[in-house]
């Protein structure tokens, strides 16, 4: 019975990249929908989200590098090197992100009234940027656990190594 509890935990570790690359991809598609940049609330203008609006060229690819990462953490619990995806799709999303903040924050400035439309508003980050990062995060966390994962023992998909006939003496 021990030996079923241990091969079970050994499993769940094994799955555990799979899942924290679900979530990413969840995170970034879910993210791509929300606005970037919104005018707060309480000044002129509305607060819109992408629901229900097309994708532009950019959240579209950010979409395709989650599931991109989805199919790297997949592919690393047969072949090690696999793992490799998920990082390098991850560390795009988080450039992306970090770059599109950057661009907001500079020009014109986020969270200072700017005259826009006759009227003071005030620029503030939506949830894009937020979801984005923590999609990010989560692939490269399924990166390093999938890389982990297939390190004990197994490697490239081979069976473990059996003992030679020297070490039984």
């Amino acid at each position: 019975m021990a030996g079923r509890a241990g091969h079970r935990d050994v499993r769940s570790q094994r799955l555990l990249p799979v899942a924290a690359a679900v979530a990413g991809a969840a995170a970034i598609g879910v993210g791509v929908h929300q606005g970037l940049v919104h005018v707060a609330p309480g000044y002129e203008g509305t607060i819109v989200t992408g629901w229900g609006r097309t994708l532009n060229h950019e959240e579209r690819l950010l979409a395709w590098l989650g599931a991109l990462g989805v199919a790297g953490a997949v592919g690393s619990l047969r072949w090690r090197r696999l793992a490799v995806l998920p990082a390098a799709t991850g560390g795009v999303v988080l450039c992306y992100a970090l770059r599109a903040v950057a661009t907001y924050a500079l020009d014109p400035g986020l969270y200072v009234e700017v005259s826009a439309s006759g009227g003071p508003t005030r620029f503030v980050l939506g949830a894009e940027p937020f979801l984005l990062v923590a999609g990010g995060a989560l692939l490269v966390v399924a990166a390093v656990r999938g890389w982990r994962a297939t390190a004990d023992g197994t490697t490239d998909g081979d069976a473990p190594p059996t003992p030679s006939s020297r070490d039984r003496t």
